[in-house]
């Protein structure tokens, strides 16, 4: 091989090594920061009542659903074991948070007493977590948000196991 044509060769493959490279350490197209499916949903941190705290970007990593209901909701009370076994069957892969939206007019805690749930409940008293959410006024309400924290669903009514299931492994799959 003649020396002029080895070194266009080097060159050439240099070049697309380069612009491999350049590639693959762009950082990635960060999502629109809100609560619609393909954004990113903003940071929170609150208390639960377990004395404990769910920041969601120590999450990053799981599917992380979030839970809309109140006492008073009939639906949101049928669906909170849906939730628990959720998180029991997946918990290195989702994060599951309850979240009481206002108004609050039981005693949560009580409430909360007669059952074994195994994830995170919070009161949102003030509705400071339920702005940020921009919470619907119709509950239950789930937000299933990706492994990087960008909305995949966000829609109010009750889910079934299978439906919330699916709804995680294609949130887990993206």
């Amino acid at each position: 091989m003649r020396p002029a044509v080895k070194n266009a060769l080097c060159a050439a493959a240099l070049a697309a090594l380069i612009a491999v490279l350049v590639l693959v350490n762009l950082p990635a197209k960060q999502a629109a920061s809100g609560t619609e499916v393909g954004e990113q949903l903003p940071d929170f941190t609150v208390e639960c009542l377990d004395g404990s705290s769910f920041s969601l970007r120590q999450q990053r990593g799981k599917v992380v659903v979030i839970n809309l209901w109140a006492t008073w909701c009939g639906p949101c009370v049928q669906e909170l074991p849906n939730f628990d076994r959720l998180q029991r069957e997946l918990p290195t892969d989702a994060a599951v948070l309850a979240v009481h939206t206002p108004p609050v007019t039981t005693d949560v805690r009580d409430y909360l007493s007669a059952y074994s749930y195994e994830y995170p409940f919070a009161v949102d008293e003030d509705g400071a977590l339920s702005a940020i959410l921009n919470a619907s006024t119709a509950l239950p309400q789930t937000i299933i948000l990706d492994r990087d924290g960008v909305v995949t669903y966000n829609q109010p009514g009750a889910l079934s196991y299978e439906a919330l299931l699916d709804l995680v492994t294609e949130a887990a799959n993206r």
